[in-house]
This record gives structure tokens, sequence and C-alpha cells, in this order.
């Protein structure tokens, strides 16, 4: 950094935030739509068909400039859009006022951007990519064996078996309790990522923030028409996405308040 304004680097952050955010939208939209994630033609508007030029898909920008609407047919584009471009731009700032000009922040910068992703796949098909889920877990254990900070690539590998095997055994407790589907199997892939991202001693406190923000959450879920009301379900794989990011930005004051 000291050869490298630091106003630079949050700007140069603030774009690849962007970037990244764009291609996640285009990852969400398509995978939902079952469609093949490197579909041949660019990017076309859902309502019309019509092409989207470079100047339709600048992240953002576009949305902004377009008044959130096609530049053919005067649809309306969804604001979710919007909202994983503005996500992935904060937490492209966030790790890097963390972690600062490093290796670490561009592994944890694009491991983030895919857990938002699987987050906003989640809240809408309570499903998690297996591209996602394993394609992380793969870059975090690699990744764990090169960078100087986080955990090493034995605690690593131990967080992403231990992850894993406890909620592939919650699942399985609650499967025979209630006979039905308490736990997907897409959380269980997740917490082998998660595991692997903050190690064995990050665990708890990434559960604990999860369970804490997923218990705030399903309140909304609680309410929502015609989704079953409390007995409705609610993704959980959201919550332990965003408490692995916050353990990720604040580890060492979330275990000093843990120890204590």
């Amino acid at each position: 950094m000291d050869t490298f304004p630091t106003w630079a680097f949050y700007l140069a952050a603030a774009v690849a935030g962007l970037e990244l955010g764009g291609l996640a939208t285009i990852f969400i939209q398509r995978w939902i739509d079952e469609e093949p994630i490197c579909k041949p033609g660019g990017s076309r508007c859902p309502a019309c068909g019509a092409k989207l030029t470079f100047r339709d898909t600048i992240p953002l920008f576009s949305f902004l400039l377009l008044k959130g609407r096609c530049r053919h047919c005067g649809t309306a584009i969804g604001p979710q859009y919007l909202l994983v471009e503005l996500s992935c731009l904060a937490w492209a700032l966030a790790s890097a006022y963390t972690f600062g000009l490093s290796p670490e922040w561009g592994v944890y910068l694009v491991l983030g951007v895919m857990l938002i992703a699987g987050s906003f796949i989640d809240f809408e098909t309570f499903l998690l990519p297996d591209r996602i889920t394993l394609g992380g877990t793969v870059i975090a254990l690699a990744a764990s064996s090169l960078l100087r900070e986080g955990p090493t690539w034995q605690d690593a590998l131990l967080g992403a078996a231990v992850g894993a095997g406890l909620f592939w055994a919650l699942q399985q407790l609650y499967r025979l309790w209630r006979k039905q589907e308490g736990l997907g199997t897409g959380d269980v892939k997740l917490m082998a990522m998660i595991g692997a991202m903050v190690g064995l001693g990050g665990l708890p406190p990434t559960i604990l923030i999860g369970s804490l923000t997923g218990a705030l959450g399903s309140i909304y879920y609680m309410f929502r028409p015609g989704k079953g009301g409390i007995r409705g379900r609610v993704p959980y794989g959201p919550f332990l996405s965003l408490g692995c990011m916050l353990y990720l930005l604040y580890g060492p004051e979330i275990m000093r308040w843990w120890n204590s």
C-alpha cells in the first residue's frame, strides 16, 4: 500500500466489486432460469428478448441511467439486480478495509461474492448451487495453504469436515424426528465452504450469528402471506453466509467477545 495510493486501491476495489456483482446477477438469473451460465449471444432482456449492449449492462450505473427499466420495452428491471451489485460493492470495500491490498483480499472478495450469489438464489429457490458450495470449498481449501492470514490448511480442512458433518448430523436427526426435511443438503455443503473459510475455531461464532440473524429473518417469513405462516420454509444459507462474512471482517473482535 506504500507504493499504491489508498484512494486508488479503494476505487479499484469498488470497480472490482461492481464488476463481480454484474457477473453475479447473470449467474443468479441464468441458474434460476435453468439456462447455460456461459450462454452464447450475450445477455438479453427476459421480457422482450432484445439483446443488451454494453451500455445496458454497466453495473449499477445502467440501472440508474435507465431508471430501472429496459431501454427497449420499458419493462421494470427487478430490484434484485441492484441489490446484488450493491451487496458486492459493499463487500469489496469492507474486505478491502479489513485486508488491504493483499492476496487475502482477492481470495475473500471472490468467495464473498460467491456467498452473496448463493444467498440470493437460496432466497428465491431454497436451493444452493454446487458450483458455489463445492466450488467455494475447493477454492477456500486451496487458498488456505497459500495465504498468510486466516486458517492454516489443516484448520481449514478440519473446519470444513466439522461444519459439514455437524449440519449433516442435524439434518439426519431432524429427518428422524419430524419425518421430513428441515435442513437442506445445500446447507450441509455450504458449511463445508464456510468451515474452510473460517477454520474450526470460527465455526461457533459464525453459526451463532447465523442462528440469531436467521431467527430475526424468520419473522418476515412468518408473516409473509401465502407461504405457510410460522411453519413456512426459511432459507438458512443466507444467514450462515452473513455470519461467515461478519466473522471474516471482525474475527478478532468477535473472538475476544466470545472468549470473555
